[in-house]
């Protein structure tokens, strides 16, 4: 590589800046500083760097991909950790989220990042570390990580090894993820027993999908992380909504719209917190399987119009989350206070009475009528 990509002559501000931002792909937006979610639902903010954006790697929709002429620059591990304990000190951060383009192998990689992690504890570091790792990293990498980190895992990408094989030619979707999903599923299972009333915070496994990368259908998405729920204890999916990014195989392609990002995040929820399940939804796509640029749970809803209006005061909790304006809190405190009478008091139970009121009735009473707000609707 040439000397005006090497990195060797920006200083540490600029390599700060260019790993920053290198990290669109990677959960977070374009920031040093991002929001995440710990395990005990409070937001966390976290400086958020790349290790490197050199990259090994030939993925087709990455602005780091080996191939692609950018700049290259990285920061040493001492570094990161110099630069985490100064946001740190000045109460700007809660902890570090570190990627990194691949060094050669998953296995450097992952070492440099277990580097990271490790200088920030033995330095008495009490924040917040999650780790994204790379594709392939061996097991006892991943044992070694969940002794230092609150958080790691490996992003699927997309839903089949197909797919996979399109976009990340150097890996293998079986071996290089979903087994890595299952490593790091056995891990923190026996981490939260270990660290069971204790201080230290154990995240859930996570992973990530560029959509619109390749043509898979939202059904296929949704499919893929129910399944994900069940066989890896998937606590919550990242979307990335596909972006075109010039001189990659895929700068022609269409870009994702941020919409469809922000459906399959609202399924997602309603298939973990709701315990609705992946085909309930076959209703609501069109005839190639997307979602449309609507509510889900609305439009589960008006799909499934017998099942509505339901009494507040009879019907069940898996009743009662079906109901627009209605979440798992409110339906909880609904349960815990009848028998009801006014809508008021199901505001003050939090319910969206608005989104709510054309499909609940109380003691058999409707303040609106359902037939005329669906036909309203289409």
């Amino acid at each position: 590589m040439s000397e005006r990509f090497s990195g060797h002559h920006f200083s540490l501000t600029e390599r700060m800046k260019y790993l920053s931002s290198g990290t669109k792909y990677d959960s977070c937006n374009q920031s040093a500083i991002c929001h995440a979610f710990g395990p005990d639902g409070r937001c966390i903010q976290l400086y958020k760097t790349l290790l490197t954006n050199y990259c090994s790697g030939e993925c087709t929709y990455c602005p780091n991909r080996c191939e692609r002429d950018v700049t290259r620059v990285s920061l040493s591990p001492d570094e990161i950790t110099k630069i985490t304990w100064s946001f740190y000190r000045k109460n700007a951060i809660e902890g570090l989220f570190l990627s990194s383009g691949v060094i050669g192998e998953p296995e450097i990689t992952s070492q440099k990042q277990l580097e990271v992690a490790t200088l920030l504890r033995q330095q008495g570091f009490k924040g917040y570390i999650h780790l994204r790792l790379m594709p392939g990293t061996p097991k006892y990498i991943l044992d070694q990580i969940a002794e230092v980190a609150n958080k790691f895992g490996v992003n699927a990408e997309t839903t089949n090894k197909s797919n996979y094989s399109e976009i990340c030619p150097n890996f293998d979707y079986q071996n290089d993820v979903l087994q890595r999903l299952h490593w790091t599923d056995r891990i923190i299972r026996k981490k939260r027993k270990e660290f069971r009333g204790t201080n230290r915070l154990v995240g859930a496994n996570d992973t990530q999908f560029v959509v619109g990368a390749v043509n898979e259908p939202d059904s296929e998405i949704v499919n893929t992380v129910s399944e994900f729920m069940k066989k890896y204890s998937l606590r919550r999916p990242y979307f990335m909504s596909f972006d075109p990014v010039p001189d990659t195989p895929l700068s022609e392609n269409r870009p994702s719209p941020l919409w469809r990002e922000q459906r399959l995040y609202q399924v997602s929820y309603l298939l973990k917190e709701y315990g609705i399940k992946a085909d309930d939804f076959d209703v609501v796509y069109d005839e190639h399987g997307f979602l449309s640029n609507s509510d889900p749970k609305l439009e589960l809803a008006k799909a499934n119009r017998d099942m509505f209006p339901v009494d507040i005061n009879s019907a069940s909790f898996s009743d009662l989350i079906r109901v627009p304006g209605i979440g798992p809190i409110s339906a909880d405190r609904i349960l815990r206070s009848r028998p009801l009478f006014e809508e008021k008091e199901l505001t003050r139970m939090g319910v969206v009475v608005g989104r709510a009121r054309p499909f609940i009735c109380i003691n058999g009473k409707s303040q609106a009528s359902l037939s005329d707000f669906l036909e309203a609707c289409s």
